[in-house]
């Protein structure tokens, strides 16, 4: 009998993705969701036993993707972001309930705006938000008077601000000072005296992030790593500055979801890559909520979880590592979870992907560097390709799931394995690993690239002659790494808006990153020469392989300027080289057909040269 061929990617990429989730009202949920071919504003119906009703849209954007949501305490309305054209430039839009039209708050696209979960105040009549309206450069908080229109700036300028967030009396708000991603202090602001005072006041490189309030506004809620490796959550009393320790894994504590109202918290800890989620009141003892499947709680943009306005259930959008995200509901403190959604509408038969395998390989320095190695379920005989799959950030962590709109389990169905490395500057491993990529951009972490492929090839399953590298971001730059300084390992390549000179990828970055360049990548005037020596683009003679380049023409953080140069110096070299332009996209994929495409045409890239 004949092979059955493995369906076509767009069958593994036909589900919905999900990126925030609130609770809107009792007995109501609020998400974000793809399924109309854009990210938009969605809300349910959901029973005291989870009893699940049908998902109804709130808005029918198709030039703009919703971001993060933000619910009025009287569920009434809903605040929420979005951009146009994956240019990052949110606005900030109300909506009432149950259905109405979306009112811009924010209108000016010059303008980015960031809403956070805590923004509105009790009364709903003051919305907190940060923008760099005033300095490019800057990021202020903004206190917005809603009915009258007018606005102030209660914090000091020159700085980056994030996350403010309401007290319980709406008199007070604190507000994250962003250094880097290692450094970041949290201040109180008290809006009658005009004092603002600083929550573990701290010099070093540390974390203090201030996830809530308590119910009785005299404490918050902090993660911080100060004087530990990894993330540990504490009770900060603000009159004394105690603290009180409510959970110290040997791993971080990733998200927390804190419900004034019954003094609730659920939080999550990053074990090796899986979520661990743990409830309790403050004051009793946290349990681990164990009937929820293994998987991952799903981070993008806005909250992963929330708490029910009666405090008897949470939600969560949940990755369960081999199909995609669901929107779970789970009883609070214990009980049998619920699937809210079914995000695989396309419904590839047999479960095409096995949970991959956690492997070490030893890096030039000696340290173990984990990574998710992904084999298909029934490999073709003799040796298979493969592919390296480069996670961006570069400070984030691949994690378990269904990684890429299903791209792993298309490329593993066609008999392509996948090694996808936590190589050093990603998160979740302690913040000395997290902090070794910081100014060594195509330094020791390409080392660690060199030792992924290297074991690689010496797997007896594995042919080293056909080995590709993929990756998006700094992904792409690693990637870019990969074919021009390391030419020997690779067949095919596919780069997604990844730099390729890091002199003029420094210059053009989000003007309110600028600060933090000198210290993650390094200075574009006094520091050239040593760009240039690390920059994939200087050493176009050496590549060797296939490559198709993608890049978003509004991109803000990548310049298409960095996917042109390249492209244009590979040509003139006489190097194969394909290249898609993405006319209405930024960083990235929000519109569901051209995910579907650039994904599509990356997987037919790399096993049409892999298996030949």
């Amino acid at each position: 009998m004949a092979e059955i061929p493995p369906p076509p990617y767009e069958r593994y990429a036909q589900n919905w993705s999900y990126n925030a989730i609130v609770w809107s009202r009792p007995g109501e949920i609020a998400f974000t969701s793809n399924m109309a071919g854009q990210f938009n504003l969605w809300s349910q119906r959901v029973g005291p036993k989870g009893e699940r009703g049908f998902a109804q849209p709130l808005t029918a954007f198709t030039d703009r993707a919703v971001r993060t949501i933000v619910p009025a305490p009287d569920g009434r309305s809903l605040f929420f972001m979005a951009d146009q054209d994956g240019d990052e430039q949110m606005q900030i839009y109300r909506i009432p309930l149950p259905t109405g039209t979306p009112d811009p708050i924010t209108s000016d696209r010059k303008v980015r705006h960031d809403l956070s979960s805590g923004g509105v105040d009790p009364a709903g009549r003051r919305l907190l938000f940060t923008d760099n309206g005033r300095k490019p450069t800057d990021m202020d908080v903004v206190l917005l008077d809603l009915a009258r229109g007018t606005s102030v700036r209660p914090l000091p300028g020159d700085a980056v601000w994030g996350n403010p967030c309401w007290d319980p009396t709406g008199r007070r708000f604190f507000a994250l000072r962003i250094y880097s991603n290692t450094r970041v202090h949290s201040f109180v602001h008290d809006t009658k005296r005009g004092t603002t005072v600083e929550v573990l006041p701290h010099d070093s490189e540390e974390l203090v992030v201030a996830d809530s309030w308590t119910q009785d506004g005299r404490s918050l809620l902090v993660r911080t790593d100060i004087g530990r490796e990894f993330q540990q959550l504490v009770r900060v009393d603000l009159a004394t500055g105690k603290r009180s320790v409510l959970a110290s894994p040997k791993a971080d504590v990733e998200d927390v979801a804190f419900s004034l109202r019954h003094s609730l918290l659920v939080y999550s800890v990053n074990e090796s890559g899986y979520s661990t989620l743990y409830s309790g009141r403050l004051g009793a003892r946290f349990q681990r909520v164990r009937s929820i499947p293994k998987g991952v709680l799903v981070s993008r943009w806005g909250n992963a979880m929330a708490i029910s306005p009666d405090g008897r259930s949470a939600v969560a959008l949940w990755e369960m590592g081999v199909r995609p995200a669901e929107v779970m509901w789970f009883p609070l403190p214990r009980g049998s979870p619920v699937q809210l959604s079914e995000s695989m509408v396309g419904g590839v038969p047999d479960g095409p992907l096995r949970p991959p395998k956690l492997i070490h390989f030893r890096a030039f320095d000696g340290r173990e560097i984990p990574a998710l190695y992904y084999l298909p379920k029934r490999p073709a005989k003799g040796r298979m390709p493969a592919v390296l799959s480069i996670h961006g950030g570069p400070e984030t962590q691949e994690r378990p799931g269904w990684t890429y709109w299903g791209f792993y389990a298309f490329l593993n169905a066609h008999g392509v394995a996948v090694l996808a490395p936590n190589i050093r500057g990603s998160t979740g491993y302690g913040k000395t690993y997290q902090r070794l990529i910081h100014h060594d951009w195509g330094g020791a972490e390409l080392k660690d690239l060199q030792a992924a492929a290297d074991w690689m090839s010496s797997q007896p399953e594995l042919d080293p002659g056909r080995l590709g590298v993929f990756g998006g971001s700094f992904g792409g730059f690693a990637t870019l790494g990969c074919v021009t300084r390391l030419p020997q390992y690779w067949k095919a390549a596919v780069d997604v808006v990844g730099p390729s000179n890091l002199v003029t990828f420094v210059k053009t970055v989000p003007p309110f990153w600028v600060r933090f360049m000198d210290e993650w990548v390094g200075n574009p005037e006094s520091e050239a020469d040593f760009l240039r020596v690390r920059s994939p683009i200087t050493y176009i003679d050496n590549v060797r392989a296939d490559l198709l380049i993608m890049q978003g023409a509004n991109d803000p953080r990548v310049n298409k300027a960095e996917s042109d140069q390249m492209v244009e110096r590979l040509r003139a070299a006489g190097r194969k080289v394909e290249y898609m332009v993405f006319e209405d996209e930024g960083h990235g994929f929000t519109k569901r057909a051209n995910q579907l495409r650039a994904m599509d045409a990356a997987g037919r890239f790399l096993i049409e040269r892999l298996r030949s």
